[in-house]
């Protein structure tokens, strides 16, 4: 290599290293401004959101107008009424079936009046429970029709639909189990969905 070329390197090498460090510079620069800009940011869980806490404090003690269904003259009729604001859907939906049985309209209908109300929880697919109990603990079978017995059921399974999306299908139980029937007509051993073709308009 001639003395000349090798002079030439040696000159041009400082300034291409300061090149060099400065793209690095450049480049590291113009990476942290992306991911600090333009970097998606990572996405926090959803809370279940808690209807009673989402309300200013004046308002929490107000009563949840909801709508309940329940037999009426061989048919199935909605109104409406004030429950109490529970902080999650399982207290809250419990609230609404121990209205539905406590309703002056629902609690003189045949079977709503023969049952109360045992325990209650709905499962993370969606299934609601409900454990009745009979008021007569002697009582062993409750005395209805088959159309009665069917009313009842669906006031139950249609309440709980008309006030909570997370709800998509009911069960009942006696006495923490599961039963063939309540008034020996209507097989209870499967789950139930809404049927709002029997609430009439």
């Amino acid at each position: 290599m001639s003395e000349k070329v090798d002079r030439r390197i040696r000159n041009i090498a400082p300034a291409l290293v300061a090149v060099i460090v400065l793209i690095i510079a450049l480049a590291g620069a113009g990476g942290f401004y992306w991911f600090r800009v333009y970097a998606p940011k990572p996405v926090q869980p959803v809370a279940v959101r808690n209807t009673a806490a989402a309300l200013p404090a004046s308002r929490q003690d107000e009563p949840l107008v909801i709508t309940l269904v329940y037999p009426v003259g061989g048919s199935l009729m909605s109104g409406t009424a004030g429950v109490r604001r529970q902080p999650e859907l399982q207290s809250q939906a419990r609230e609404v079936v121990a209205a539905l049985l406590a309703d002056r309209r629902a609690s003189q209908t045949a079977v709503l009046k023969d049952v109360r109300l045992r325990a209650f929880y709905v499962d993370p697919s969606g299934a609601a429970y409900i454990d009745l109990a009979p008021v007569k603990p002697q009582q062993h079978e409750i005395n209805a029709s088959a159309w009665e017995e069917l009313l009842a059921v669906y006031a139950f399974v249609n309440t709980l639909a008309l006030n909570f999306e997370e709800i998509e299908q009911v069960r009942i139980l006696i006495d923490g189990k599961e039963v063939r029937t309540l008034a020996g007509h209507i097989d209870l051993s499967r789950a139930y969905t809404k049927r709002m073709d029997l609430v009439k308009q």
